[in-house]
């Protein structure tokens, strides 16, 4: 991490790496779809100018043993990821819906496939991926209206609803590889957002997220034909290559607890009702890298994982509070950075609040903030009080003034009342 005041003039990119750098994650979705054979990821990889799956495991210094380790193991990765792609591409296709959007869409070629079925496509991610994926997919087909990419934060209604017009009705929301990322409070703005988005517009939202929190040490076990030494030895792999390849931590929110009426009877707090749909239906005929009793074997767990179809609660309401755009502002008084911020901190906001810190080059030992006008924070958000919090000396002297209790809230479920309250 640069130190405050080594760069003045960041770039956006930069900022926003810093902010949220899960969107990192989805470089090796592609590289693995595209390594199975899907002629449109093999595409894409070129237009994006990413390297091929395993020709470079690390920015840093590998061991060549690992290097090939993670060589024998890519059946293993392949699988995983060929599944919830093919696996999720099949599903929708079978589906009348004709307005599909896919959240977070990554660096998949799902709208080009898509498209060509007549099918309007609405891909939404991370700034740093929508720029990336928007020229690369417009290079390979050429102008298309019918599909569109857009930067968008699932915690931020606003960024979701904002391409949508009364033309659009009736969407099939898909989420594959998002719901695992978030804190509880994310999770539940994501639930509430997602359902003001269909009461507005109608349709159903399908996510494959919770069957992968379930059973993918299980399909990677069967990938590898259940050898116990390599699959101990994809797990070493795994958590040593983490820094790396996915460079963020899944969050304890309630997806992950092994009870399903209990994550139920949340997303029926929530405002949905919940319909199961195999998933073993929309497997792929075959799979790129395993086959025989390998291949027999992954469709065994297949049997036991779900899409789980969401839909509106007919008798549900709620009303939503107007909130006021994002502002921050900064001055320096003596050697203490004061500032507020207005509004909602998420990854769309939260590089602006970066840049201004990264900007003051007085010498500080204290920060002020006033948020008794900040609607909502989220991870994003909280990275960069982090970071501001660490610039200091003396800890202590970091201050949260006018803390309302809905952030309050957030910042004791995240963990992070240690360092602000």
């Amino acid at each position: 991490m640069k130190e405050r005041g080594e760069i003045v003039h960041m770039e956006t990119q930069e900022l926003r790496e810093i902010v949220n750098p899960v969107f990192n994650t989805a470089k090796s979705c592609v590289q693995l779809v595209a390594a199975s054979g899907d002629k449109d990821a093999q595409r894409l990889l070129e237009e994006l100018h990413f390297e091929p799956f395993g020709s470079k495991v690390s920015a840093r210094p590998v061991p060549q043993e690992m290097v090939e380790r993670v060589k024998r193991l890519f059946p293993a990765y392949s699988v995983l990821v060929e599944s919830r792609f093919q696996t999720m591409n099949r599903m929708i296709e079978s589906r009348k819906e004709s307005q599909i959007v896919d959240l977070p869409c990554g660096y998949t070629s799902r709208g080009i496939r898509l498209s060509r079925e007549g099918r309007i496509y609405f891909g939404f991610d991370l700034p740093a991926v929508i720029d990336a994926i928007r020229p690369a997919v417009e290079h390979i087909i050429g102008k298309n209206d019918r599909i569109t990419y857009h930067a968008a934060d699932a915690t931020n209604y606003d960024s979701l609803e904002s391409p949508f017009s009364e033309a659009n009705r009736n969407f099939l929301i898909t989420t594959e590889g998002l719901l695992m990322y978030f804190s509880q409070p994310e999770l539940e703005e994501v639930f509430r957002n997602i359902r003001r988005l269909l009461k507005k517009f109608g349709g159903s939202w399908m996510t494959a997220d919770r069957a992968y929190f379930l059973h993918d040490s299980e399909v990677i076990s069967a990938s590898l034909n259940h050898d116990a030494e390599m699959t101990a030895m994809f797990e070493a792999v795994t958590s040593k290559a983490a820094g790396s390849t996915a460079d963020v931590k899944l969050n304890d929110n309630v997806f992950f607890d092994p009870d399903d009426e209990k994550v139920k009877s949340f997303i029926s707090r929530m405002g949905f009702d919940v319909k199961e749909i195999p998933m073993v239906d929309y497997l792929p005929e075959t799979f790129g890298f395993v086959s025989g009793d390998a291949d027999g074997a992954v469709r065994e767990v297949f049997r036991k994982m779900f899409f789980w179809e969401l839909t509106v609660k007919e008798e549900s309401s709620e009303s939503f509070v107007e909130e006021k755009p994002f502002s921050v502002s900064m001055s320096v008084s003596g050697t203490t950075l004061k500032g507020s911020i207005t509004g909602r901190m998420d990854t769309l906001t939260a590089p602006e609040l970066l840049k201004k810190f990264q900007e003051v080059t007085d010498p500080i030992d204290a920060i002020e903030m006033d948020v008794s006008d900040m609607a909502y924070i989220s991870s994003a958000g909280l990275r960069v009080l982090l970071i501001m919090y660490k610039s200091l000396r003396d800890k202590s002297k970091f201050k949260l003034n006018g803390v309302r209790k809905e952030i309050q809230e957030i910042l004791e479920t995240t963990g992070f009342d240690q360092f602000f309250l």
